[in-house]
């Protein structure tokens, strides 16, 4: 009896932990930031290295861009490697540098 009420209960607890694994991993390892009239992507003019990426900084890259959104990416953070030619990826290091940004 108590195995069965334990195989009933045991999809339920791993699909839980799976949804709250997928939430953490998307808000702990970048910072998004929108812009509603956005559009596609172009980093090319853009040349922010060595500045601080606070967020006046993102969202003006962003409206420089014509991009959509932005995200950071920070060292030794997770992030999802999907291409999205809407978004502004800014690459920054430990001290919130701006190292390099790229669309996708």
């Amino acid at each position: 009896m108590r195995l069965s009420v334990l195989l009933s209960v045991l999809p339920a607890v791993l699909l839980a932990a799976c949804t709250a694994t997928g939430n953490s991993s998307q808000t702990g390892s970048t910072s998004s930031f929108s812009n509603s009239s956005g559009g596609v992507c172009n980093a090319d003019a853009l040349s922010p290295a060595g500045q601080t990426a606070s967020q006046s900084q993102v969202e003006r890259l962003v409206k420089q861009a014509g991009a959509a959104q932005a995200r950071i990416l920070a060292p030794d953070r997770m992030y999802t490697t999907d291409y999205d030619p809407t978004r502004l990826s800014i690459r920054v290091d430990e001290q919130n540098q701006i190292i390099s940004v790229y669309c996708g």
